[in-house]
């Protein structure tokens, strides 16, 4: 989860329900004007609907994570404690998380490319499935990327889970990264950000 703060407004990336954001907003007297999603997974939603319904914010994602977020069998939630296992760092924790199954809503949604300037910012919102249907990438000022599990530092980014494809994977996420500048600086959806230039395994 990323808040992106501009004097007395923020933006969410990929919320879950946090006591210490929570705490921050309110003590800074922030006003929430959107959430963004990477992807539909029910990791990157979980706090939607409590953000959603606290600070009349907008979500925005692609369709494909629109239509996902609905169904908990597609967002995941249905089967979390099963997929925490896959993750390299969870082993064993599954056991101590109880998730019902959750849905959550889009506002604004977008096929392949969506741009938008916030609070003198440039933001680049564009599709990058293979993880999932609905996965994207954020590219802020041309300078940061929100990557969600599009790309982590030091693992291969998992596309064996439903929606996902290594063909899409290689075919139009990958040409998307290596056309971008490798001094970017990379926020993924897990993990130590890095610039892409450091990344371990060779895109």
């Amino acid at each position: 989860m990323y808040l992106l703060i501009s004097r007395k407004k923020t933006i969410i990336i990929d919320p879950h329900i946090s006591k210490d954001a929570l705490t921050y907003i309110d003590n800074n007297l922030l006003k929430v004007d959107y959430i963004i999603l990477t992807h539909e997974h029910y990791d990157h939603i979980s706090g939607v609907s409590f953000f959603k319904k606290r600070y009349g914010c907008e979500v925005i994602c692609n369709k494909a994570c629109a239509e996902a977020i609905h169904y908990p069998n597609l967002n995941f939630s249905k089967y979390f404690k099963v997929l925490m296992e896959i993750m390299p760092r969870n082993k064993g924790q599954a056991s101590y998380v109880n998730i019902e199954p959750y849905s959550c809503f889009a506002d604004i949604y977008f096929e392949q490319k969506f741009e938008f300037k916030w609070e003198s910012h440039d933001f680049y919102l564009i599709s990058t499935p293979g993880h999932s249907k609905g996965s994207i990438c954020i590219l802020l000022d041309n300078k940061y990327l929100f990557s969600g599990d599009s790309l982590i530092r030091d693992y291969p980014t998992i596309t064996r889970l439903k929606g996902g494809s290594s063909k899409d994977y290689h075919n139009i996420t990958l040409k998307f990264l290596k056309s971008i500048s490798s001094e970017i600086i990379v926020f993924p959806g897990h993990y130590e950000s890095f610039t892409l230039g450091e990344k371990t395994i060779k895109l």
